[in-house]
């Protein structure tokens, strides 16, 4: 099966111009976590998911209603739309995510396939757990340290 039989056409985009807020109102009326950032000729120039809200702009008390230029992920991780469905499986697993952005010939936003949308595809239950268990393990990626809290660093 194709990334494209299984992917959401209906994408809620943004241009990095938007602010912050509104990028955080779309996710709210339309219960979703990413949005894609385009350009106006439906080029992809990145994502901004409620996580990167949360960690580069609040969890910082920075507080700031800029342009989601300032806290979106400007290198997003892409599929074509004539993929099959077990790459998407694989990319997934390979890069930590739950959702890939999916292009067409000319690297324009076709679609988002979401691990949920995978897990429809008859016979996928084995690459399903085995992308799981690689999307949560530690991210061993140095530019993203995981802090580990010991026990003791908690007084009784």
């Amino acid at each position: 099966m194709k990334v494209k039989d299984l992917m959401t056409k209906k994408v809620i985009t943004a241009t990095k111009d938007e602010k912050i807020s509104r990028i955080a109102e779309l996710m709210a009326d339309f219960d979703i976590g990413m949005v894609v950032i385009i350009n106006e000729n439906r080029e992809v120039l990145g994502v901004v998911t409620d996580r990167d809200i949360v960690i580069r702009n609040l969890a910082k008390k920075r507080f700031s209603d800029g342009s989601v230029d300032e806290v979106m992920t400007h290198t997003c991780v892409d599929i074509h739309r004539d993929a099959d469905a077990t790459r998407a499986l694989e990319m997934m697993g390979e890069y930590q995510i739950r959702r890939l952005v999916v292009t067409n010939d000319d690297r324009k936003l076709c679609g988002i396939v979401s691990l949920a949308d995978v897990a429809q595809v008859k016979y996928t239950n084995k690459l399903i757990n085995e992308t799981l268990y690689e999307i949560s393990i530690p991210n061993p990626q140095k530019d993203k340290p995981l802090r580990y809290l010991k026990v003791d660093d908690y007084p009784l």
